[in-house]
C-alpha cells in the first residue's frame, strides 16, 4: 500500500495560507491606501495631463474575429483562473478605478473631458455636438475609395476644401435607420464627455460624385484594383434612394492625426509613455458600461476604437475615440434590434446553462417580447422590458467586468445629466422624415434614462454635490444633493439624514450628532468647538441616508472639511464613500 506523503500534504496547506496571507495583505494595503487618500489640502485634481510630446506610436490591428474569440472565451477563462480577483470579489472589496480625484470624479484627460455634467450644454451645443462645420463642402464630391463588401457599403470621399469623410447608408428595408442612429449616439457620446468623430447626415445625386484618377477598391479577395463608375453604380443599387431620387448617408468626417489603430480595452500601450493606467481600471471605461446601457450600444468592442497621433500646441500624444454607432439606439447596422439584443452576450455560457439544466424549460425574461416598439425609421429599442443591471454588449470587455458600485453611480451621473430637452434635440438631430419616430426615440430614452436612475441610485447612498457655502461670519451651511429626490424618484418627505461631525483630531470626540430632514445644515456652531484657524484641521461629516421605512440606504458617506490655508475659506478637502 502507498503511504501517503504528508510532506507534500503540508507544504499545500502552507502554499494555500500563504496564498490567502498574501491576498489578504494586499487587501490590507489598499484599504490602507484608501484611507491615506481620504482627503488632501491641495485642490482636487481636475486634469489629468497625459497629453506629453511622445514618438509617434507604431499602428495596432485587431480584427473583429479577435474581438469575438477573446472576449466570448479567452477573457472568461482568464478572469477564472485570476485569484487575486476571485478573492477580491468574494470578500467584496474589488479594485477600485485609478483615475479618480478625491471627490470621486474623472479629470479631463485625452480620454474624457467633463462637459454635460459639469456644465449643462445649451440645446443648440447638443445639436452641435462635436461638429465644427456644416458637413462636406458644397461642390462634387471626389471618391477616392470605394467599398461593396462586408456589412454595409460606402465610400470614401473628398470634398471641395480638400476634407475626406466617409459615406455609409442605410440598409434598404429601414431607410434612416441607421444613418439616424450614427449622428444621434455621436451627439449624446459627446455631451456625456467622450471623444467622438464629426457626423453629418447628407443628401446627394449619383452626378454629385465623381472619380479620382487614382480612386482604388478591394475586390473579393482584398487585392486593389482600379476603381470605375460602374462600381459607383453597384454600390447605389444597394442602398436605398429618397422619393426626390436623391441618397441619404451618413459622411463621418476623418479625425484629425494619424490614425494608430483601436486602443486595448486591459492594460496600457507599452509604446505610449502617457498611459500609464491599466485600462481596465479607468472609471470613464468602466462607467461607459452604464452610458452603453441607455443608447444600447451593443457593438462595444476594441475594434469600435480608435487612437490618433495629433499635434496640439507644439506637442504630439495620442488622443482615443470611440467611433462606429451604427449598431446603438434601435439599430443594429442592418437590421433592427433582436429581442436578444442588450440581453446576452452573443456566446452566453449562462444562458446556454440555464437552458440545458431546466431542459428548456426556463424561460428567458426577454424572449419574445412584442416588436409593438419596432418602428420603420427607428428600429427597435424598448424599455419595459429593459433591465439596466442584466444589460449586456454583444460579448464581455473587461472594463464593464470590473465596474463597481462607485464606478456605476459616476456612468449614472453621466446619464441622469441629460434632461428631456436634452434628449430631444440630440434625436432631432437624427432628421428622421417621420416625426413620430423623433417622439417614439425620444420617449424610450427618457424611459430607460429613469429606469437606469432608479436601479443604481438605490443601490448606494444617493448623495452627490457636496459644498459649503457662507463663512464664519455669517451662515455657515453645509449642503448636498439626493439625487433620488433631484430627479423625482422619491419625494422629499420621505428622505431624513443622520449626520455626525468629528474632528480628525480628535476622532473619538463627537461635535455634532443629530437627524435632518432636508440636505442643508448649518454648522456655524462648529466655529466654536472645532480649531479651523488654519490647514491641516479637518472635520469629518459622516451622513447616512434613511429611508422612508426607517433604514439606511447605503453605506455612510465621509465628507472632510478644512481650510487649505489660513487665508481660504471652509472647503470640501475629500468624499469617500463606503458602499
Amino acid at each position: 500500500m502507498t503511504q501517503p506523503d504528508f510532506g507534500k500534504s503540508y507544504r499545500r496547506i502552507f502554499a494555500c495560507v500563504l496564498l490567502v496571507a498574501l491576498i489578504g495583505s494586499s487587501i490590507t494595503v489598499s484599504l490602507q491606501a484608501r484611507k491615506k487618500w481620504r482627503y488632501r489640502l491641495d485642490p482636487p485634481v481636475t486634469l489629468d495631463f497625459d497629453m506629453e510630446d511622445i514618438p509617434e506610436p507604431t499602428e495596432r490591428k485587431r480584427s473583429f474575429y479577435y474581438d469575438f474569440l477573446y472576449s466570448t472565451f479567452g477573457l472568461q477563462a482568464k478572469e477564472t483562473l485570476d485569484v487575486p480577483r476571485v478573492f477580491r470579489k468574494l470578500a467584496r472589496k474589488p479594485k477600485e478605478a485609478y483615475n479618480v480625484n478625491i471627490l470621486g470624479e474623472v479629470p479631463d484627460s485625452s480620454w474624457f473631458s467633463n462637459r454635460n455634467t459639469s456644465s449643462p450644454m445649451s440645446l443648440a451645443e447638443i445639436r452641435r455636438g462635436p461638429n465644427q462645420s456644416d458637413g462636406p463642402a458644397p461642390g462634387p464630391w471626389t471618391v477616392i475609395r470605394g467599398k461593396t463588401e462586408g456589412i454595409t457599403p460606402g465610400f470614401l470621399i473628398e470634398d471641395a476644401l480638400g476634407e475626406i469623410y466617409q459615406l455609409k447608408f442605410d440598409p434598404t428595408s429601414f431607410p434612416e435607420m441607421t444613418t439616424a442612429a450614427e449622428v444621434i449616439a455621436s451627439k449624446l457620446y459627446y455631451a456625456a464627455g467622450y471623444n467622438v468623430k464629426e457626423n453629418y447626415i447628407v443628401r446627394f445625386t449619383a452626378d454629385h460624385l465623381v472619380i479620382a484618377s487614382d480612386a482604388e477598391m478591394a475586390d473579393r479577395l482584398g487585392r486593389d484594383r482600379s476603381m470605375t463608375r460602374e462600381d459607383i453604380e453597384k454600390i447605389l443599387q444597394q442602398v436605398p434612394r429618397l422619393e426626390d431620387g436623391r441618397y441619404r448617408a451618413v459622411a463621418g468626417k476623418y479625425l484629425p492625426g494619424k490614425a494608430k489603430g483601436p486602443f486595448a480595452l486591459e492594460g496600457v500601450r507599452k509604446d505610449d509613455p502617457n498611459d500609464w493606467i491599466p485600462h481596465e481600471h479607468r472609471r470613464d471605461l468602466r462607467g461607459l458600461r452604464i452610458f452603453a446601457s441607455w443608447v444600447n450600444e451593443n457593438d462595444m468592442r476594441e475594434g469600435n476604437t480608435l487612437d490618433m497621433y495629433v499635434e496640439e500646441d507644439g506637442r504630439r500624444f495620442l488622443r482615443h475615440y470611440l467611433i462606429d454607432f451604427g449598431s446603438s439606439l434601435g439599430s443594429e447596422t442592418i437590421h433592427p434590434n433582436r429581442d436578444r439584443t442588450g440581453n446576452e452576450y452573443q456566446f452566453d455560457a449562462a444562458q446556454v446553462a440555464k437552458s440545458a439544466f431546466s431542459l428548456g424549460l426556463y424561460r428567458k425574461p426577454w424572449k419574445g417580447y412584442s416588436r409593438d416598439w419596432v418602428h420603420s425609421a427607428a428600429g427597435f429599442l424598448e424599455a419595459d422590458v429593459f433591465d439596466p443591471g442584466r444589460w449586456r454588449a454583444n460579448y464581455p470587455i473587461l472594463p464593464f467586468e470590473n465596474m463597481t458600485k462607485r464606478d456605476a453611480l459616476w456612468g449614472t451621473k453621466l446619464v441622469l445629466s441629460f434632461s428631456n430637452d436634452q434628449i430631444r434635440a440630440a434625436v432631432e438631430t437624427g432628421e428622421f422624415s417621420d416625426p413620430a419616430a423623433v417622439k417614439f426615440l425620444a420617449a424610450v430614452l427618457i424611459a430607460r434614462r429613469d429606469k437606469i436612475g432608479r436601479h443604481w441610485l438605490r443601490r448606494v447612498n444617493p448623495l452627490d454635490r457636496f459644498e459649503v457655502a457662507g463663512d464664519f461670519d455669517g451662515e455657515l451651511q453645509f449642503r448636498f444633493v439626493d439625487l433620488e429626490v433631484k430627479h423625482g424618484y422619491v419625494e422629499p418627505a420621505q428622505r431624513r439624514y443622520e449626520i455626525e461631525i468629528r474632528q480628525e483630531s480628535q476622532p473619538n470626540r463627537t461635535l455634532l450628532k443629530q437627524s435632518i430632514s432636508g440636505p442643508s445644515i448649518n454648522v456655524k456652531r462648529l466655529a466654536d468647538n472645532a480649531a479651523w484657524t488654519g490647514s491641516g484641521d479637518v472635520v469629518r461629516i459622516s451622513i447616512r441616508t434613511i429611508t422612508q421605512q426607517g433604514k439606511s440606504q447605503g453605506k455612510p458617506i465621509h465628507v472632510y472639511l478644512g481650510r487649505r490655508t489660513r487665508e481660504t475659506g471652509i472647503a470640501v478637502l475629500g468624499i469617500e464613500r463606503t458602499d
